[in-house]
């Protein structure tokens, strides 16, 4: 078995995988309501938190199972890029647990992890794929030379995606965390959109900008004087820009790159709004489109769980419980 940890921001999960990628358990922790007063995530509230309920969720993957440690042949893991509270809690609790059996511990890289989610871990990521992490974190567009190495083609120069969504639904006086909300808001409006910025510029034409749509935004709601009624016209018509702008920069790495695939991971990519649009974009070029499950869009243990596997079938990166695994919140794709 593969016991498999996510921590690298404010979800607890836990995963418990076969050899042969089976799933016998899995469950998320939320702390959006820890959060939600902030307004965002508090990284302090956050690590702590993961300590507290670490060790209750792998008692109760055990106790669920029926399953033993003794028949864990490693610890996968996130130790980046995230924050490092919450990486080295999860560093801290594995290594105590797996000094007692002398079980390795696999160290994940969050970035590659959305991306194996992505696609069926039963196949192979072809060479020169395309790979974009679109969360509250991450819009990082990579190419894939051959997996896992991962070269970097465009990223937010701003805002990540995931928190223009969530500035955009505060100013709407709208809960954290803010995607959904905006998305269930949209579904209420079928009427005109509003107009943003439009033909948001870069110096790399790969990269995405948030600021300015998210500038435009907040002052059209506030010229509207707190008008409640049209909260679902402003969430649909901001909805509608982030998607359009997420997409007119894909459009141009697929016309570049022309890859024989497309993944697609993060919170975002949970988005009925942009999922459809993607599908629409690669349908129109002839791409294959790999996205996430709605369920493990988010930061989940499952995909920590296959790409773990996937480095242990291999012997890649394997460490021993003793080695030094340390926290790499700004983790470079190397």
């Amino acid at each position: 078995m593969i016991l498999a940890v996510e921590s690298s921001c404010d979800d607890t999960s836990v995963a418990l995988v076969d050899m042969t990628g089976a799933l016998f358990f899995h469950r998320s922790l939320s702390q959006n309501d820890l959060h939600a007063p902030y307004g965002g995530v508090v990284p302090e509230l956050a690590s702590r938190t993961h300590s507290e309920r670490l060790p209750y969720l792998v008692e109760t993957a055990f106790s669920e199972t029926g399953l033993s440690l003794d028949q864990v042949s490693a610890a996968a893991l996130t130790v980046g890029p995230g924050l490092s509270g919450g990486l080295l809690a999860a560093i801290s609790f594995l290594k105590g647990l797996c000094w007692a059996k002398n079980i390795p511990m696999i160290p994940v890289h969050h970035i590659r992890a959305h991306l194996r989610v992505a696609m069926d871990p039963s196949l192979v990521i072809p060479r020169e794929s395309l790979g974009l992490v679109v969360s509250g974190g991450h819009t990082h567009l990579y190419r894939i030379r051959e997996w896992p190495d991962l070269d970097l083609v465009g990223q937010t120069t701003d805002d990540a995606a995931g928190e223009a969504f969530d500035k955009g639904a505060k100013a709407l006086g709208l809960p954290y965390p803010g995607g959904p909300e905006i998305e269930k808001q949209s579904r209420l409006w079928d009427g005109p959109l509003l107009k943003f910025v439009r033909g948001i510029h870069t110096k790399n034409p790969f990269d995405f900008s948030f600021s300015g749509l998210k500038t435009a935004f907040v002052g059209q709601v506030r010229q509207a004087g707190g008008d409640l009624s049209r909260i679902p016209q402003f969430a649909a018509s901001y909805q509608s820009a982030i998607v359009a702008h997420l997409v007119s920069r894909i459009e141009k790495a697929l016309e570049t790159f022309r890859p024989p695939a497309l993944l697609v991971g993060g919170g975002v990519a949970a988005n009925e709004h942009f999922r459809k649009a993607l599908e629409i974009l690669c349908d129109e070029g002839g791409i294959p489109l790999h996205i996430a499950p709605r369920p493990l869009c988010g930061d989940n243990a499952v995909m920590v769980a296959l790409t773990g596997l996937e480095l242990f079938r291999t012997g890649c990166r394997v460490n021993s419980p003793y080695a030094e695994i340390r926290p790499r919140p700004r983790w470079d794709e190397d």
